[in-house]
């Protein structure tokens, strides 16, 4: 009898969510594994020898092994807590470390007047419980989250965390200082369209400014995505700016709708409504997300946001409709989201046949559009080909 002893790699963790998976934080790849596969890998986290003579043993080490899941060199390991999450799993928590920011963006949705921070101690223990439920990434944003008074602290904490770590930043604060010392795997950038359409929404000189903090993440080693939201001064921008994107090494793309909420609401000049707004949102863009889903739910079924305020809502766009505070716990505040059921939305009832993939598109902004609940979101139905201009 031959017994071997393995290392899982430390960027691997096992996550109990829908299915047994392994979940790679530095790449997000999200491993599906069956139980047999669970019960080898769980032994090897409690460092036991295995006992690998049967030839489909053999065969999941290799393929482990090949994969960089699996090493015979000692890891750092994080040590986390593995147990059944809830169902549905909440795998995304958008963390909303502080409300204040140093831009004053025409389409803004975030409510500063007054000034907020959640307390590091606070953020501590909402990051140890999204990580005890088996989640998979946190996307700190604000505001600004670099302004955060305390976020030094808070960048120490999250390197130990079994959970992948996205910056949701506009770029102008991304100082060479800031970037050599930053514990995140990813950063996302808003960037608005070239110079001209970047500044109408994100105020004179960010552009520059942004497109260098983007290019200086990269050649620190970081993962990149840019997001662009489409209004009516970058229309035309959008060939010349993804010229530029394909000469970065971006990691995803994103280019949506805006809605007419928060700052917007003084700015409607700038909104493009589904019938112009679904051409870039067909042709521009890019995505590495293939995290499976439960098929039954809508937009947010993996997804919970925490507010600078303490409260916590379906996402940053419901602030004005808070589940509850902070302070009930991450998992019972979870429990109480209301989840979007697909055969309850007007699209099923007319037998939508892009309804799954669709998944209803943004709730928040179908009932801006339309005043009904239910109603579909018009810019998916044009983006998917279901209503024609």
């Amino acid at each position: 009898m031959k017994f071997n002893r393995y290392f899982i790699n430390e960027n691997f963790f096992i996550k109990l969510i829908e299915f047994p998976a392994l979940y790679n934080i530095k790449t997000d790849e999200l491993y599906s594994i069956d139980e047999k596969a669970l019960k080898i890998l769980k032994s090897i986290e409690t460092g036991n020898l295995l006992n690998i003579n049967g030839k489909d043993e053999k065969e999941f080490i290799t393929y482990c092994i090949n994969e960089g899941i699996l090493t015979e060199k000692p890891q750092k390991r994080i040590k986390t807590v593995i147990k059944q999450s809830p169902i549905p799993s909440l795998r995304y928590l958008e963390l909303q470390i502080t409300n204040q920011c140093n831009l004053r963006c025409k389409h803004c949705f975030v409510e500063r007047d007054k000034p907020q921070s959640l307390s590091f101690e606070k953020i501590k223990k909402i990051l140890k419980e999204f990580e005890q439920m088996q989640g998979l990434r946190v996307l700190i944003t604000g505001g600004e989250p670099l302004l955060h008074p305390e976020f030094e602290k808070i960048n120490d904490f999250i390197t130990n965390l079994a959970i992948r770590k996205i910056l949701f930043t506009n770029g102008v604060l991304l100082t060479d200082d800031v970037l050599k010392n930053l514990n995140v795997e990813e950063i996302q950038i808003s960037l608005d369209g070239m110079k001209k359409g970047h500044e109408i929404l994100r105020g004179k000189g960010t552009f520059d400014k942004t497109l260098q903090a983007i290019k200086r993440a990269i050649e620190y080693g970081f993962q990149v995505s840019v997001a662009t939201v489409i209004h009516k001064g970058n229309l035309t921008d959008f060939k010349e700016l993804e010229n530029l994107i394909k000469t970065l090494e971006i990691r995803e793309w994103t280019v949506d709708a805006l809605t007419i909420t928060g700052n917007l609401r003084l700015h409607q000049e700038l909104w493009v409504p589904p019938e112009e707004a679904y051409k870039i949102m067909q042709r521009y863009g890019f995505s590495m997300e293939d995290h499976p889903r439960a098929e039954e739910y809508g937009c947010g079924s993996h997804l919970l946001t925490v507010l600078s305020s303490g409260l916590v809502a379906f996402c940053s766009f419901y602030e004005e409709e808070p589940i509850g505070s902070i302070d009930e716990g991450l998992e019972n505040l979870w429990k109480k989201k209301k989840q979007i059921i697909l055969s309850e939305l007007e699209c099923a009832k007319i037998k939508c046949p892009f309804l799954q993939e669709c998944r209803g598109g943004c709730r928040f902004r179908a009932m801006a559009l339309t005043g009904r609940k239910n109603a579909p979101d018009f810019f998916k139905c044009y983006q998917f080909g279901r209503l024609n201009p």
